[in-house]
């Protein structure tokens, strides 16, 4: 008998549990549009990424045999990209054509490279540029120092 009981009171609770998740008449629910799939690819081309070089040296005006420190960062839609490679070319007489004075991960948001200028004399303006190559696209910028 008391088992009864139980089973009558636990269908009870089952059964109002039930009826509180069916449909009352005249709540028919009202469509609504689904909106349409669109691509990853889709939103991609949609959306425009702006990218940025920001070159710089740590001294613009060094003594000739002073060290220049060179930093180059790229940076897209804002946040400085890292894990890829920097390549650096400056005026070198000893250097081939075409090949960087210097190649450096980009790590910590910024490539660091160090530019000996034993070789400027002084008045000299050195150009420097950098490169970096991002999901096969190369991006560029300038700097560079003046011997003192």
């Amino acid at each position: 008998m008391q088992k009864s009981k139980r089973l009558i009171a636990y269908l009870v609770v089952v059964l109002s549990i039930l009826s509180g998740c069916s449909s009352k008449p005249g709540d028919t629910p009202t469509p609504q549009a689904a909106p349409s799939p669109t691509s990853d690819q889709a939103f991609a081309e949609q959306q425009e990424d702006t990218f940025e070089v920001v070159a710089w040296v740590d001294n613009p005006t060094p003594a000739k045999g002073e060290i220049v420190n060179l930093s180059g960062s790229l940076i897209k839609n804002g946040v400085y990209l890292g894990g890829m490679m920097m390549y650096a070319t400056w005026p070198d007489k000893d250097q081939e054509r075409g090949v960087p004075n210097c190649k450096v991960l980009v790590i910590y948001q910024r490539g660091v490279c160090m530019i000996k200028t034993d070789d400027f004399t002084s008045g000299e303006y050195v150009p420097v540029k950098v490169k970096f190559i991002y999901n096969d696209r190369s991006y560029s910028g300038e700097t560079g120092f003046t011997i003192k």
